[in-house]
């Protein structure tokens, strides 16, 4: 058995037990099969909590994931003063690397959660409530597979056709599993987002955008699109979150104060923390702070993108020279915006765009502008989005993939901590991450990235 398919066995035997920790009712022990111990509604809650909880751990979105965005572009850099993602920032990684390893295993387990709750056959199977929780479980498989692709696929390197492996069941006997095709796992992706609004009742979304609802799966939709360059349906599926009315743009008195609270009405989906269960030295805040592990530094460039006026910019600190962002992660604790309503807009802004919407367009990035600072746009270009999107977004984890999809270059700081504006050309076989080297090993369908 193959590296990655030994680790979904395990996750299948363990996961009701370790990774929903006290969400599941203290009778379910590691003695008892896990298929016949997913009997209730509460049952399925659990497993379903314990892939949120997976997606906020440091090697996915509680830290990494984030980070690798936003240290391989023009936004941000690693010192190294702690050693810390030193390798991928200057893309000279190596199949063994732990960045990729630990990534790649992370994701994955979150997708062994979403499955397990999907093929589920419980009690009331058909009710709206069981349905809903099981919808939530094909957005976050589609979301980690779209992850999965953006990081280790071929789709911005020349030539490229591979993505990555599609996994849709826990107990398939698929136990050397293929790299899928990069269309086949945006089809993929296309399809578990369409079947999650297929089956949650809007009615039952709750307010909290700490799990995911309907209105966070057209927002992740819109997100979707814009990838695969289908921008009628990025456009439509935005403007189903716009036209809700559910949700506002931060405005300039709400908007420092919002990266500590909960995003009620301005977050379309978070991954929550408290104070006993959160990454601690793991996080965000302490990568981007000034402590011990404080290796991420913002560029100068970044910093100077914004104007004074503008309230954006009073989330970063200057000391010396040395650009900090920490007003986005505050504390250990803050939550992780893992799509706000300003994306949304974004998106519906960028979709409009290349609809030739230039009117609308311009209308809807300055939705954005004009609650930041004193400027306004009279009209945009693509280069106008993709700065609002870089000053609005910035260390959130989207800089560099908003450049690859579009066909750009990735600006970055070498080692020697100049800033190189030609960068890595599109095309480049470094903008894909290796597949780690345990799975090349054991698993002889598996096909390593070029170059590693």
């Amino acid at each position: 058995m193959n590296r990655l398919s030994k680790y979904f066995a395990i996750l299948f035997t363990l996961c009701l037990f370790s990774c929903t920790k006290d969400f599941l009712e203290p009778e379910l022990t590691k003695d008892k099969d896990v298929a016949t111990n997913v009997n209730t509604i509460d049952d399925l809650k659990g497993i379903m909590a314990g892939a949120y909880n997976r997606m906020n751990e440091s090697d996915y979105y509680g830290r990494d994931y984030i980070v690798f965005a936003e240290v391989r572009s023009d936004n941000a850099f690693s010192s190294g003063s702690s050693g810390r993602f030193v390798s991928p920032a200057q893309f000279v990684m190596t199949s063994n690397d732990a960045y990729s390893t630990d990534t790649w295993s992370q994701i994955y387990s979150v997708i062994v959660n979403a499955n397990i709750v999907i093929q589920s056959e419980i009690t009331g199977n058909d009710t709206p409530e069981v349905q809903y929780v099981k919808g939530q479980a094909y957005a976050v498989r589609a979301l980690a597979h779209m992850d999965l692709l953006r990081l280790f696929g071929q789709q911005y390197v020349t030539g490229g056709t591979l993505g990555v492996p599609i996994i849709t069941a826990y107990n398939d006997g698929n136990i050397y599993p293929k790299r899928a095709t990069i269309e086949e796992v945006w089809n993929q992706v296309g399809a578990d987002f369409a079947k999650a609004i297929e089956i949650m009742d809007p009615s039952l979304d709750g307010t909290s955008p700490t799990q995911i609802t309907t209105w966070a799966v057209y927002a992740l939709q819109s997100r979707y699109y814009l990838y695969i360059k289908d921008y009628a349906k990025a456009a439509t599926a935005a403007k189903k979150v716009i036209d809700s009315g559910n949700f506002s743009i931060l405005s300039k008195g709400e908007y420092d104060g919002y990266w500590n609270n909960p995003g009620e009405g301005h977050s379309l989906f978070e991954l929550a923390y408290t104070n006993s269960d959160n990454p601690g030295n793991g996080s965000l805040f302490y990568i981007y702070e000034a402590t011990n592990y404080g290796d991420i530094q913002v560029t100068k460039d970044l910093y100077n993108s914004y104007d004074n006026a503008d309230v954006r910019k009073k989330l970063y600190s200057v000391d010396e020279s040395v650009y900090r962002m920490i007003g986005k992660y505050p504390e250990y604790t803050s939550s992780i915006k893992v799509i706000r309503y300003e994306e949304v807009i974004l998106n519906y802004a960028e979709a409009l765009y290349h609809l030739e919407s230039m009117e609308d367009a311009t209308d809807y990035l300055n939705l954005i502008a004009e609650n930041r600072s004193n400027y306004s746009y009279e009209t945009v270009s693509l280069d106008d989005i993709l700065e609002e999107r870089r000053k609005e977004l910035a260390m959130e984890g989207h800089r560099s993939y908003d450049l690859l999809r579009n066909g750009l270059s990735i600006p970055y700081v070498d080692s020697r901590q100049t800033f190189n504006k030609t960068g890595i050309a599109y095309g480049s076989a470094s903008l894909a991450f290796p597949i780690p080297r345990g799975e090349i090993t054991a698993n002889p369908n598996m096909v390593q990235n070029e170059g590693y």
